[in-house]
């Protein structure tokens, strides 16, 4: 009987300690996912939300800011060579009827620098307009986005009413 129960006092203590020790390593695994997702994850850029549109002028002079007062415009930042923006680009490509038909026009600006293939162009032109560029221009500056895919969705008023890197976000229940 003292045998039995030396046993399974040993047993317990070995499955506390087996407790102790997943928990840890549950505790690290999450620790390591969010410096994971920080890591991965463009930093927060762009505009606040709510500032009022920026002026601007496309490099090749197809659109201005002007000519969007008054309507909802979505506007999307691309990069050749980013390994994000194919997918976004295809989520853009693939929701621009439904964009569209509820009023909001799509704009993207794609940078391909020297040396780099534009794959995402033939995508992007079924969105809506597309304005490309040999390096990262003054309007991403003016909209001070630093990374891509950045989405801005300006509400009729010309003032930010979402921004983010991933168009789903963006759109939300639109």
């Amino acid at each position: 009987m003292l045998f039995l129960s030396t046993a399974v006092a040993i047993l317990a203590a070995l499955v506390l300690a087996d407790l102790a020790l997943s928990a840890a390593v549950i505790r690290r695994l999450r620790e390591t996912e969010t410096k994971l997702i920080e890591m991965t994850s463009p930093p927060a850029s762009g505009l606040p939300l709510g500032a009022t549109m920026p002026e601007f002028v496309s490099p090749d002079g197809q659109v201005a800011s002007a000519d969007l007062a008054g309507s909802p415009t979505l506007i999307g930042f691309f990069s050749a060579g980013c390994r994000h923006c194919p997918a976004q680009a295809e989520k853009l490509a693939d929701r621009a009827e439904e964009i569209t038909s509820n009023g909001v026009r799509v704009i993207s600006f794609l940078t391909v620098a020297e040396g780099l293939t534009d794959e995402l162009g033939p995508t992007l032109r079924k969105a809506g307009l597309l304005v490309m560029d040999d390096s990262p221009s003054a309007v991403m500056a003016a909209f001070q986005v630093q990374g891509t895919p950045s989405f801005v969705l300006f509400g009729a008023d010309g003032r930010v009413a979402a921004r983010s890197h991933d168009l789903s976000e963006v759109l939300g229940s639109r």
